[in-house]
């Protein structure tokens, strides 16, 4: 059976969906609105949120009159078909704005399920956004699959697909939220197949610690930046199963003012955190990593391509040891006009300044070839780097050389 409408449920609710959600009214159940702070860059400021969803758990804001906010505690299982679409919920926020110029701090979101903190997610079905709104939109486009805040466990069984025009201004939310101690787990399928994005994260926290885990299969074809497993700080992020990017590296101009201006980046595993010293878990590869690079003349001089990514900001004296190993298979390959940097592992490269990052390397299997005239294991700006427990072998296991395998940017 095909309903248009939302499936909600409050604090400590529980729903199962087992017909076609078709999502695209922004009307009634469907549709809420909500703000939120914590800005790093903008403090004091807050973003207003118009948001679609179809599985939800939801609750009025006592502390914001009209708006809502997701309700913790709840239970969501999706066993049919979850389609929502960003084209009518867009065209309401063009038709609201009296200067179409002043989106500065504004999002139009399309949540497919979504829930507060301590709660449990899981598709078991069939999860479609549609980014089939206007292609050149300014204002930034939140496309959310499965959402849910702290210390809640989220999975994907079946299949969850990102389709469309998307735009240079959509941020692409596969599974995870912004907060701590989430548990994010892909075992199905997520495809990403979009003309145009800002940013896409697959398996995801801003917070800390928590568990990102692929043990399925992630294709993603698009622009922008690309972090496919992306933490903060102390999460534990292991790839099991097969990760394939289609990297069409294009330099985007930020117009949003809260967020960062950063170069084309494709990279599997992303670390971004400041000077800290949080216990780290390895960051392992045990799959299957597959990387091409499409660059073109718009794609700048300062595109990267890795598979493993760590950026730390700034120095405070304290300082964690960052644990990577791999055992998988990783494949990177390029294309077109201009010529991207690329190494299996990159440290610091977007980001000024010495900063003396504690990185360490374990087993390591890759391709025998000449790291001095192909690609390095390491390229980084600035690092501490711990080669002592080093393995490095080719897929036959066995020895290769470390000639050539780290390479240093001015």
């Amino acid at each position: 059976m095909t309903q248009t409408t939302a499936i909600i449920v409050g604090n400590g609710g529980y729903a199962v969906n087992e017909d076609i959600l078709e999502i695209s009214e922004p009307i009634g159940a469907n549709y809420f609105e909500y703000s939120h702070g914590n800005i790093p860059n903008n403090p004091g400021v807050r973003v207003k949120n118009i948001a679609l969803c179809g599985l939800a758990a939801l609750e009025d804001n006592p502390d914001y009159p009209g708006e809502k906010k997701l309700a913790d505690s709840a239970v969501l299982i999706n066993r049919g078909v979850i389609d929502i679409h960003f084209d009518k919920i867009y065209a309401l926020y063009k038709s609201r704005k009296s200067d179409p110029m002043d989106t500065d701090f504004d999002t139009v979101r399309c949540y497919a399920m979504a829930a507060g903190a301590d709660s449990m997610l899981v598709n078991e079905g069939t999860i479609n956004v549609y980014m089939d709104n206007d292609i050149d939109a300014r204002v930034s486009l939140y496309g959310c699959a499965l959402w849910a805040n702290a210390r809640s466990l989220m999975i994907n069984k079946g299949e969850i697909n990102f389709i469309g025009n998307g735009s240079y201004q959509s941020y692409i939310r596969g599974i995870g939220s912004m907060d701590s101690h989430l548990q994010c787990i892909n075992d199905g399928v997520v495809n990403v197949k979009l003309q145009r994005a800002y940013q896409t994260r697959i398996l995801h926290t801003a917070g800390s610690f928590g568990s990102l885990i692929n043990n399925g299969k992630i294709n993603v074809d698009t622009t922008g930046r690309i972090m496919v497993l992306g933490s903060l700080m102390g999460t534990s992020m292991v790839n099991n199963g097969e990760i394939t990017i289609e990297d069409h590296a294009v330099w985007l101009k930020n117009i949003v003012p809260y967020h960062y201006q950063f170069d084309p980046l494709a990279t599997v595993f992303y670390e971004h955190f400041p000077a800290n010293d949080l216990p780290c878990r390895p960051t392992v590869n045990h799959g299957k990593i597959k990387i091409n690079v499409r660059t073109s003349e718009e794609t700048g001089d300062n595109a990267v391509a890795f598979a493993y990514f760590v950026l730390q900001i700034g120095e405070n004296g304290k300082y964690a040891v960052h644990t990577l190993e791999n055992d998988g298979e990783i494949v990177i390959t390029q294309q077109g006009c201009k010529k991207a940097a690329v190494a299996e592992v990159g440290i610091n490269i977007q980001t000024m300044g010495n900063n003396p990052t504690k990185v360490k390397l374990g087993k390591w299997t890759t391709s025998n070839r000449d790291f001095n005239t192909t690609y390095p294991i390491v390229l980084h700006r600035s690092a501490a780097l711990d080669l002592s427990d080093m393995q490095l072998t080719d897929f036959d296991d066995k020895p290769l050389s470390t000639d050539g395998i780290v390479k240093q940017l001015n």
